[in-house]
């Protein structure tokens, strides 16, 4: 019976050699596509931990954006108050200016007067007096 045995233990072994390769072919297929799959799941994962930092970037950007927009729109708004406050100081110095024109003006035409000039020469003697008496 060991010879019976010896035999089917040959002939199973000649019969399975086929389907041996053929699991043998068909698990190598089945690791290539885990290979492959592992691979796709480390591209997604790695597309994924990109985008979220990209995200995550976006994000800062945006909120140095809307501080830098707060800052400019502050800072207009300080400008737009000191051209103003220029404006009206220039208002004033015109107003002012006008004034001390007008004033100079009238000066001049009292100095030019022949009522100023003849006070002027009739009080020469006063004015030495006062000199010398000082």
């Amino acid at each position: 019976m060991d010879d019976d045995q010896a035999v089917s233990d040959d002939l199973s072994s000649s019969d399975l050699k086929p389907e041996l390769e053929l699991l043998r072919t068909k698990l190598q297929i089945a690791e290539q596509k885990i290979m492959q799959l592992e691979l796709s799941l480390l591209q997604s994962r790695d597309f994924s931990i990109g985008t979220a930092a990209e995200i995550g970037e976006m994000r800062v950007r945006h909120f140095q954006t809307k501080d830098q927009l707060k800052d400019a729109n502050v800072h207009i708004k300080n400008h737009l108050t000191h051209i103003k406050r220029l404006e009206e100081a220039m208002v004033e110095l015109n107003r002012v200016s006008a004034l001390h024109r007008a004033r100079l003006a009238e000066l001049d035409r009292v100095y030019n007067s022949a009522s100023w000039k003849i006070g002027r020469f009739v009080m020469i003697p006063v004015r030495v007096l006062r000199k010398i008496i000082n």
